[in-house]
């Protein structure tokens, strides 16, 4: 019951003169509208590309709700930066029972009746600054890459060198007018469109265990949607975790319903970013932890949050507690009977 509360938590001349200038002006509207759509594209794909190269503001997101990195962007479809395949081979399909994200999996330290905590950092990639802080951070993180960011394949294994997890934080539909990055899932798109998307993401972090949306308050209620997600991931042998964006989210189910192997998250840490309000969420991770054995926490490569997480993750054994990574905590909660995980909850 515990868990289950917290997680609910865009002049006039002559007439002859006046012949003349009509000329003048009709011709350089022709010009114009010649440079017109070259103008437009140039700006267009600077403009994108700033996007995605800047740093991420410090902005708070509503309770609840997964906090968006930057300010929405629309890019046109051809103004989208290609994902380039990954530069390494994929990890071979799941072969005697064993699913890739068990083999992939970061080692986890034994809980010995301690409470565990495992805590994510999504948007991984785009602040290069902030996300080579969460890098350097105590292992093990789960670090969830962007799959848009530059250079994400060679940035999610400089994280793993470090003795983190990989996960992929693939971009969905959101509500409103929010963009959640190009070649996002969305529910109106074809299947096959969004299934192109979702593996050319996941090729390009062949280390990933599984994934977690990013936005997604939209696809996240769509069943259509999210089996093409499941498949996609029961096929590779990966993970899911519900970044839970939406309360009614019908993601976790559909795991269930496909075989795949997940979890939801229970606290954002970081929906603030004062430093006070991250260090009382970090207060109500732990009294989940206690309350249900283990607990998944989100943040991001913010500065607050890479200045709080830097002073408490050094804390966690002393404070009665074993840091995890989140396949860790998806095979202690996928080991127990669904009954007595639900009355935890």
């Amino acid at each position: 019951m515990v868990r289950r509360i917290f997680r609910s938590f865009h002049f006039s001349p002559g007439r002859s003169a006046s012949a003349v200038v009509v000329g003048c002006v009709v011709a350089l509207c022709a010009v114009a509208a010649g440079l017109a759509p070259f103008y437009l594209r140039t700006r267009t794909s600077e403009t994108v590309q700033a996007a995605i190269s800047a740093p991420a503001p410090a902005v708070p997101a509503p309770a609840g709700v997964a906090p968006a990195v930057g300010a929405p962007v629309v890019p046109p479809p051809s103004a989208a930066p290609a994902i380039q395949p990954a530069s390494f081979a994929l990890p071979p399909p799941p072969v005697g029972g064993l699913p890739n994200w068990r083999r992939l999996a970061v080692p986890a330290a034994a809980a010995e009746g301690r409470p565990t905590i495992a805590i994510m950092i999504d948007d991984m990639g785009l602040n290069r600054v902030q996300s080579d802080r969460a890098v350097r951070l105590p292992a093990p993180l789960t670090l969830s890459w962007m799959p848009y960011a530059v250079n994400v394949t060679e940035q999610a294994a400089v994280g793993a060198a470090h003795g983190h997890e990989t996960m992929l934080h693939m971009n969905m539909e959101a509500l409103g007018r929010t963009d959640p990055g190009p070649d996002s899932l969305r529910t109106w798109l074809p299947a096959e469109t969004n299934r192109t998307y979702l593996r050319q993401a996941l090729d390009r972090l062949p280390l990933a265990v599984g994934l977690n949306q990013h936005e997604g308050s939209v696809a996240s209620l769509s069943v259509p949607l999210m089996d093409i997600v499941m498949g996609e991931l029961k096929a590779r042998g990966l993970l899911f975790v519900d970044s839970l964006t939406i309360p009614h989210s019908v993601a976790l189910g559909r795991a269930e319903a496909n075989g795949v192997a997940g979890v939801a998250r229970d606290v954002f840490i970081d929906n603030s970013p004062d430093p006070a309000a991250i260090r009382g969420q970090l207060a109500v991770m732990e009294a989940i932890a206690r309350h249900a054995g283990h607990v998944i926490a989100i943040g991001h490569p913010r500065q607050t949050t890479m200045d709080v997480l830097g002073a408490y993750l050094p804390t966690v054994t002393t404070r009665g507690f074993v840091l995890w990574p989140v396949s860790a905590t998806v095979a202690a909660e996928n080991a127990t009977p669904p009954a007595q995980r639900h009355a935890a909850e």
